[in-house]
C-alpha cells in the first residue's frame, strides 16, 4: 500500500498521477476530474467515519466483505490503494474467539468463525475514545475456503501476535490447530497453515515470532509438540516464503503411534509472489526421554500440553511451559528443535502463560490451571542456556526469584488467584489476576535474587466495566493478555465475557470488549478509565457471546506521510478535507 493520498485512485475514467502529460486537459476537463475527485474523496471519508458502512456491526454482520461482483465498500477501500485505511500511528488488534458462523435457534452458539476487531490510533488516543473498529470475520474474510484446503474450518482464534517489524500478523486457532498469516497493511491473508494431529490432538494455542522474525514458534497444545514455521528471505530482505519446517518439529511426549497426520500448509494469495509451503515430515516415535534422561512425560511432568513458549532476545530458545507444571527450554534453532534444559512441577507450577524478558532476565508467570485452585507465581530465570546438543541437568539452573502469593493452593470461593499475561512499561512489570480483577506491579532493579509486588492497582476501582446481554454481572472486566501503547501511557486489554470458550473456571468477566488501561500523568497511578464494548449475539439474541482473548500493537509504518489524522467531526469537516487535498492538487499542477 503506497504511502501519498493523491498517487492514484480507482475512478471509470483513471485519475493520473500529477506529474503525468495526461494531465494536459481542455481547462473543463480538468475540472470536472477535480469534482470527480472531491467526490469520490468525500464518498471515501464519509465512508470511513459511518461504522454503519465502513464496517462489520458487532452484531455478526459482515455486509461489507462481500466477494461477489458489484464490489462491497472493503474492495473499494482495497481498490483504493494509495489512499491509506488508517490515520493512526498504530493499530490494536483484538481476537474474539466467539463463533460468528452457524449461528441459529438450533445452534445458538454457532459453530465456528470469530472476529478481528482493527482499532486506530487515531480513534483511541481521544480523549474519550471511538469505538469504531474496522472488523474482519475470520472465516469469511480471511480463509473462506479452510474447510477445503485442510479439512476443517478456522475456530476460537485464541489470539494474534505481530511480526517484529510489524508488516504480518500471526492468527493462532485453538480449537481448529490453525496458523493464519495476515498482512497486516493490505488486511489480506497470506497463508493459513494447520499443525501436526497427534494421538492427543492438534491445536495452536499460541505462536511467537522470534526477534529477528526469522520463525514463528508453534504451541500445538493437545498435539504435545512444538513446531516451528521458517521465514525464508531473498537477498535483499523480501519475504520469499513462509515454511512449516515440519523437519524441525519436537514431540513433548515422544513414541511410536504419536504422529497421526502431517501439517497442512495453503497458499491463500499465489499472486503476491510469497510461498506457503511445508518442508519435510514430522517424525514418528521421538524419544520418549530428555537428553538428561528423564522421561519427558511422567508424574513429574504429568500433563505436557504446550502453553506458552516465550522466545528469548537472542532468538535461540524458547521457555515452553507446560499445562500440568514443569517447563522445556528448547533450542528453537536446531533441526530438530531440541531440549536443552528440563524443568519438572516441583520448579515451575501448571498452566503458565505469561512471560517477558527484561534486564537480562526471562520473566514467567503460572495461573490456576483448574477450579478451585488458587495460583499466582512469577519466576525469575537467566538466559545462560547451552545450544543443542549440550544440555543441562534436570531442574538446574534453579530460577533467580521466585514470588508466590501466600494464598495459592487454597479454595477461595469465588475469589481465587489466577495469573495471566505481563506487560513491561517503562521498569515496570504489570501482572494481571483474571478471578481477583487486579495487577501486580513487578520492579526491574536489584537485587535480582529478591522479586517481591512494588505496588498494586484495581480494575474495578473506576467503574468503568459495566455490564452485557445474558448476564446479572457487573464490573468484572476479567483481564486476559494484553500489550503496551509506543508511547508507554496506555495498556490495551482483552476482557473475556460472560460466555468464556476457554478457562471458564476463571474467565469469566461482565464487560467484553478492549480495555484502555491509562496511566495517570500526575500521579503515574494507573486505572482502568475506558472499555470498549464487543458483541456476538447468540441465535437466541439473549446472549452476548463476545469473548476476547488477546491484544497486539501493529505500528503503521507504511503510512508514514499522510498529511495528518483523518477529522472525526462528521461530514462537514469530511468535505473540508477533500476541498484541502483538492487544493494541493491544484498546487502540484501550477509551474
Amino acid at each position: 500500500m503506497t504511502s501519498h493520498a493523491l498517487d492514484s485512485c480507482a475512478h471509470p475514467g483513471g485519475v493520473a498521477h500529477p506529474n503525468s502529460p495526461q494531465l494536459k486537459l481542455p481547462l473543463r476537463s480538468r475540472k470536472a476530474q477535480r469534482r470527480t475527485l472531491s467526490r469520490l474523496l468525500l464518498a471515501f471519508w464519509i465512508t470511513l467515519l459511518d461504522p454503519q458502512l465502513g464496517r462489520t456491526d458487532d452484531a455478526g454482520g459482515s455486509d461489507h466483505h462481500d466477494n461477489s461482483a458489484g464490489g462491497s465498500v472493503f474492495d473499494l477501500i482495497h481498490s483504493l490503494a494509495a489512499v491509506p485505511r488508517t490515520r493512526g500511528s498504530y493499530e490494536v488488534w483484538l481476537s474474539d474467539q466467539a463463533n460468528t458462523q452457524g449461528i441459529s435457534l438450533a445452534s445458538p452458539n454457532g459453530t465456528h468463525g470469530g472476529k478481528i476487531r482493527i482499532y486506530d490510533s487515531a480513534d483511541l488516543d481521544l480523549p474519550t475514545p471511538i469505538n469504531n473498529p474496522l472488523v474482519l470475520d475470520v472465516s469469511t474474510d480471511l480463509f473462506p475456503d479452510a474447510m477445503a484446503t485442510t479439512a476443517a474450518p478456522v475456530s476460537r482464534m485464541h489470539g494474534i501476535l505481530t511480526s517484529p517489524d510489524s508488516r504480518y500478523m500471526a492468527l493462532n486457532f485453538v480449537a481448529s490447530g490453525h496458523l493464519g498469516i495476515v498482512d497486516g497493511s493490505s488486511k489480506r491473508s497470506v497463508c493459513l497453515f494447520r499443525t501436526t494431529g497427534t494421538s492427543t490432538g492438534r491445536q495452536n494455542h499460541m505462536s511467537f515470532w522470534t526477534p529477528n522474525g526469522d520463525s514463528l514458534i508453534v504451541a500445538n497444545q493437545n498435539g504435545r509438540m512444538l513446531e516451528r514455521v521458517d521465514v525464508v528471505r531473498n537477498g535483499a530482505g523480501q519475504i520469499q516464503e513462509f515454511v512449516f519446517n515440519a523437519s524441525a518439529s519436537l514431540d513433548f511426549v515422544g513414541g511410536s503411534g504419536r504422529i497421526l497426520s502431517q501439517p497442512i500448509a495453503v497458499d491463500m494469495d499465489p499472486g503476491n509472489n510469497i510461498g506457503c509451503r511445508i518442508n519435510g515430515s514430522v517424525p514418528d516415535n521421538q524419544s520418549l526421554f530428555t537428553p538428561s534422561n528423564t522421561p519427558k512425560q511422567d508424574p513429574s511432568r504429568p500433563l505436557n500440553t504446550v502453553i506458552c513458549p516465550i522466545p528469548s532476545s537472542n532468538g535461540r530458545h524458547a521457555y515452553a511451559t507446560l499445562g500440568g507444571g514443569g517447563m522445556f527450554v528448547v533450542d528453537v534453532q536446531a533441526t530438530p528443535m531440541a531440549i536443552v534444559a528440563d524443568y519438572t512441577k516441583n520448579v515451575i507450577n501448571a498452566a503458565g502463560c505469561g512471560g517477558v524478558e527484561a534486564e537480562g532476565y526471562m520473566h514467567l508467570a503460572t495461573g490456576t490451571s483448574g477450579p478451585g485452585i488458587s495460583e499466582f507465581t512469577v519466576y525469575r530465570f537467566g538466559r545462560d542456556y547451552p545450544s543443542a546438543p549440550a544440555f543441562n541437568a534436570t531442574d538446574t539452573p534453579a530460577p533467580v526469584a521466585v514470588w508466590g502469593d501466600p494464598d495459592n493452593g487454597s479454595l477461595i470461593p469465588a475469589n481465587n488467584r489466577d495469573a495471566h499475561g505481563m506487560v513491561l512499561v517503562d521498569d515496570a512489570l504489570h501482572i494481571f489476576d483474571r478471578v481477583r480483577n487486579n495487577v501486580e506491579v513487578f520492579s526491574m532493579h536489584e537485587p535480582w535474587d529478591v522479586l517481591h509486588p512494588s505496588s498494586s492497582y484495581d480494575l474495578t476501582s473506576s467503574g468503568a466495566c459495566g455490564t452485557t446481554l445474558g448476564t446479572a454481572r457487573s464490573n468484572d472486566p476479567t483481564p486476559d493478555l494484553g500489550t503496551v501503547s509506543p508511547l508507554g501511557d496506555t495498556i490495551y486489554m482483552a476482557l473475556r465475557g460472560p460466555f468464556p470458550l476457554t478457562v471458564s473456571h476463571a474467565a469469566e468477566g461482565s464487560c467484553p470488549g478492549l480495555g484502555l488501561i491509562r496511566r495517570n500523568p500526575i500521579t503515574s497511578t494507573w486505572e482502568l478509565a475506558h472499555v470498549l464494548p464487543a458483541s456476538v449475539i447468540d441465535g437466541t439474541g439473549l446472549k452476548n457471546l463476545s469473548d476476547p482473548h488477546a491484544v497486539i500493537v501493529r505500528m503503521n509504518t507504511d503510512i508514514q506521510n499522510v498529511p495528518g489524522p483523518l477529522p472525526l467531526a462528521g461530514s462537514a469537516m469530511a468535505l473540508a478535507w477533500s476541498r484541502r487535498l483538492r487544493r494541493r492538487l491544484v498546487q502540484q499542477r501550477r509551474p
